[in-house]
């Protein structure tokens, strides 16, 4: 076999010989004939740059496919999650409304001048406790009443004017009056102590209405009230708090303190009865007449006459 004709098989085989996958034989031949042959070395080396040249284009193909399907992976990522922030921040931004709807509301009734709230609350000895509150025209009044099956009984009534620093509390049963003055009583005068209602506590605070949006989830029944109304719970694990909240006049109509109150057996720590405790508001606007605030004679009465400061307080 001439030279050329040699040189031509052994090229044939370069690329099966690089890739190992000649038979012992072939193998033995190429190698053999490398050894002499300068061209065959040359067309060699330039087959191993090629397919270097070529596993190298491969691997940079490679690579740029990966770091494309990594930016695809971030970017579906960074996708979803703004997916989730703009979802979370809707959810946010709805109970907010809701919740600057209800303190702009109940700020609007609170501004009454003449409204009735009565508090009713089950107690645990088959009583039930009635707060009534009556004001008109900076005028106050308020009459504790306990109801059993014995009858009512009226515990104490109670008489003020807004910033005044005088508070008349009358003991029905007893026949007896207490007027109290100094700052406690003008603290207790205030027009927002007198207008108190639960949740609703600085209906002007922006920082509390976002505060409350993200403490309590707020969802809307109509269960036992005939129309719809809010309910806000808190976030808590255990979910034992929840009011009921009026949509028209933004003031609460139910509060729930779930396994808020505990009986006991006489004489022992051992739980007879877990009850939930049940608050139950009722309002009414322009209903108040000024007998209903007026300060009785006190004539009748045993008088005691008492002045509170913070000081006295402090001592205390």
């Amino acid at each position: 076999m001439n030279n050329e004709k040699e040189c031509e098989i052994v090229q044939d085989l370069l690329v099966s010989y690089v890739d190992g996958i000649l038979n012992p034989k072939s193998k033995k031949m190429v190698e053999e004939h490398l050894v002499e042959c300068k061209n065959c070395q040359a067309e060699l080396k330039q087959i191993k740059e090629d397919l270097k040249k070529s596993d190298s284009k491969e691997q940079i193909e490679l690579d740029y496919l990966k770091k494309i399907r990594i930016k695809t992976k971030i970017k579906s990522m960074l996708i979803a999650i703004g997916i989730i922030v703009l979802i979370a921040f809707i959810i946010f931004l709805n109970n907010f409304n809701k919740i600057n709807s209800i303190m702009n509301k109940s700020k609007k009734s609170l501004e009454s001048n003449n409204f009735y709230k009565e508090t009713s609350e089950i107690l645990f000895d088959n009583h039930t406790s009635i707060r009534k509150e009556y004001y008109k025209d900076g005028k106050y009044k308020s009459v504790s009443e306990i109801y059993s099956d014995d009858g009512i009984e009226t515990s104490i009534i109670e008489y003020a004017n807004i910033n005044s620093d005088e508070r008349i509390y009358i003991y029905e049963t007893e026949k007896k009056a207490i007027i109290e003055k100094g700052e406690i009583s003008e603290m207790k005068n205030n027009a927002n102590n007198i207008k108190h209602v639960p949740f609703v506590i600085n209906r002007n605070s922006l920082f509390q209405k976002i505060g409350t949006t993200f403490v309590y989830s707020i969802d809307i029944d109509t269960y036992d009230y005939g129309k719809e109304y809010y309910v806000l719970k808190d976030r808590s694990e255990n979910n034992i708090w929840e009011i009921w909240i009026d949509k028209e006049i933004g003031l609460p109509i139910r509060e729930i303190n779930r396994g808020g109150g505990k009986t006991f057996f006489p004489g022992t720590n051992v739980v007879k009865e877990i009850k939930d405790n049940i608050q139950e508001y009722k309002y009414e606007f322009n209903s108040v007449t000024d007998e209903d605030v007026k300060t009785p004679n006190l004539s009748n009465y045993t008088v005691e006459n008492k002045t509170l400061n913070m000081k006295d307080m402090i001592d205390e």
